[in-house]
């Protein structure tokens, strides 16, 4: 019983630190001005929000502006978005298209229980090797009749010609189908979202630092006495005063349960 409560509180203590540091972590980082990170590593000491931060933001501004100038040199990138899905599926549509022509021909020869020996005893070609005394041999002459009679076929030869031209065209087209649909988004479009994490790209690595920030307060350690030691501003040194004491009452309730 007394464990149950324990762990219950566990939690509790643990949803109450995470936004208290939450709290605390956009007011140590508000903003990326460089003044404003300066005083946050001085406050937290942690080694991230060193100036290479901003290194680190302008390579990926970088990488993404060299990104969109490339997809601005390429052929397609004339086309707009929704004329390049036209296109892509014209082109699915082509395929699948030519694939259902293949898929007759394919359909009756697996259908028929002995063209797979057929295939396999090399039928109709110079590995055929079964005597004509033998019963099977008649068996598979008799098969091959009636599969040239169900595709129109003048002799299994021709037949087994068309087959393996049917099966090799059905593979590349379909290897076509899945190139087209891991293919990358069109030009246009890529170039448009680019733009656009271009302009979070900011905003995206003020989340992530403070993120970051607020893990390193959950779990505790240098950061806290580093906190403690660096004159805060009323308002601030409230934040730490309220999630310390939240981080206190979780450790205390830890040793507890690990005494317990």
């Amino acid at each position: 019983m007394a464990d149950h409560w324990l762990r219950e509180q566990i939690v509790r203590v643990e949803d109450s630190l995470r936004q208290e540091t939450r709290k605390l972590s956009v007011h140590l980082l508000p903003s990326l001005d460089r003044e404003v990170v300066a005083l946050a590593q001085r406050r937290t000491g942690l080694s991230f929000l060193l100036p290479v931060l901003f290194d680190i933001l302008e390579a990926e501004r970088q990488q993404i502006v060299e990104r969109r100038q490339h997809l601005e040199s390429l052929p397609e990138f004339a086309l707009s978005v929704s004329e390049s899905q036209r296109l892509a599926q014209a082109e699915i549509k082509r395929i699948r298209d030519h694939q259902a022509a293949l898929v007759p021909l394919i359909r009756q020869c697996h259908g028929h229980p002995r063209f797979a020996l057929l295939l396999r005893l090399g039928y109709g070609t110079g590995r055929y090797a079964t005597p004509f005394w033998r019963l099977s041999f008649y068996a598979d002459r008799r098969a091959a009749e009636e599969l040239c009679r169900r595709t129109g076929k003048k002799n299994f030869a021709a037949l087994l010609r068309d087959y393996e031209t049917a099966i090799d065209s059905y593979e590349t087209l379909n290897g076509r189908l899945d190139s087209l649909k891991s293919a990358p988004p069109p030009a246009r479009l890529e170039w448009e979202q680019r733009g656009r994490q271009l302009e979070e790209l900011a905003r995206t690595q003020l989340v992530t630092q403070q993120a970051r920030i607020q893990l390193a307060l959950f779990r505790g350690g240098p950061i806290w006495r580093t906190l403690e030691k660096s004159g805060l501003e009323p308002e601030l040194a409230q934040l730490v005063e309220s999630a310390g004491l939240l981080r206190d009452q979780l450790e205390e309730l830890r040793r507890q349960r690990a005494g317990g």
